[in-house]
């Protein structure tokens, strides 16, 4: 059994195909490379970056070179938005050597149809979870897509299904794929909230804090959604100002999300608290994950004592809890 692997390895390119040791039959002459609707060779214009976003992947490719006397194509492999390594798709697009060679002359499990073209489905030696979609333009041109599912492998072909109208819709031959749709979620309570009203001033008074607090704007730059400040009255004492944020962002997606926190009960709600998450003695959070794609967060410190970092963070967590709407 001969197999070669086109750098599937960690976060690298996943592009495979395997078969059995082929006999020494003579190829045809190819034939004259067929017109395309691509420049030749061009694995990362096979998807528009609204159609690789429609997928789920980010909008843009990463290209990597082929190499024909290895009998590897130029590839081109996207990323899933939501950083799956299962949900990566990768293209290959070759123009000189043919896809009986690249495939070592194996046959296809099946033969279907996308976007008019027709496409094999292969087997792949690196495993069961991954597979092949190939489709060949002239004698010596043809795209193979490759997906794979990890946790199920019955799943493993769909992004590469779903994948091959639109790639099949700039290849010659291919009809028009349909207008790719990008799903907007809705917004969360969250979105049109100002996180100032999640504490009353004589709440923000009572944790020691200047009754009225000032809005922190969103901050693209830091991935930060819009805040609310609220400066501390102990003068130059160990305290510092309580910012609260609140809005349509994943808690998964802060930076401290990865270490597991203590929970913390409140309203029927449950926040997790992350003592020092950062370098910053005496820093600590407070998390929620409000809804699936929006959280609240606190952050809090004390310098002077870091053992009670976490004091008024606990504090304020019932009385913002008892502020938020409804999800």
């Amino acid at each position: 059994m001969k197999a070669r692997v086109l750098g599937v390895v960690a976060s690298a390119v996943l592009l495979s195909a395997c078969a059995a040791t082929v006999g020494g039959n003579g190829h045809p002459a190819p034939a004259p490379p067929s017109e395309s609707r691509l420049a030749n060779g061009q694995p990362c214009k096979l998807l528009t970056e609204r159609e690789a976003v429609s997928l789920g992947l980010v909008g843009k490719g990463e290209f990597r070179a082929g190499e024909p006397r290895n009998l590897i194509p130029p590839t081109c492999s996207w990323a899933a938005e939501d950083d799956r390594e299962s949900s990566r798709l990768s293209a290959g697009y070759e123009t000189s050597f043919s896809l009986a060679d690249y495939m070592l002359g194996d046959s296809p499990l099946e033969t279907l149809e996308f976007g008019g073209l027709k496409w094999g489905r292969y087997a792949s030696v690196a495993s069961d979870s991954v597979c092949l979609l190939a489709t060949e333009l002239d004698d010596t041109s043809f795209v193979v897509l490759v997906s794979s599912d990890l946790d199920d492998k019955a799943k493993a072909c769909d992004l590469a299904k779903t994948a091959a109208p639109f790639v099949a819709s700039h290849l010659p031959g291919g009809r028009p794929a349909p207008e790719p749709t990008i799903e907007t979620p809705e917004p969360s309570p969250l979105a049109s909230l100002d996180p100032c009203t999640l504490l009353r001033p004589e709440e923000a008074e009572r944790l020691e804090l200047r009754g009225i607090g000032d809005a922190v704007e969103e901050q693209p730059g830091l991935d930060l959604p819009p805040g609310c400040s609220w400066l501390d009255t102990d003068g130059q004492g160990g305290w510092r100002d309580l910012l609260v944020y609140a809005g349509d962002r994943p808690v998964e997606e802060w930076y401290f999300a990865e270490t597991p926190g203590e929970p913390v009960e409140a309203g029927g709600r449950t926040w997790t608290l992350h003592p020092e998450p950062s370098d910053f003695p005496g820093d600590c959070i407070a998390a929620l994950a409000f809804t699936e794609r929006s959280s609240v967060v606190i952050s809090h410190a004390n310098a002077d004592d870091p053992a009670r970092g976490c004091e008024k963070v606990r504090e304020a967590v019932p009385l913002i809890t008892a502020h938020l709407p409804a999800a």
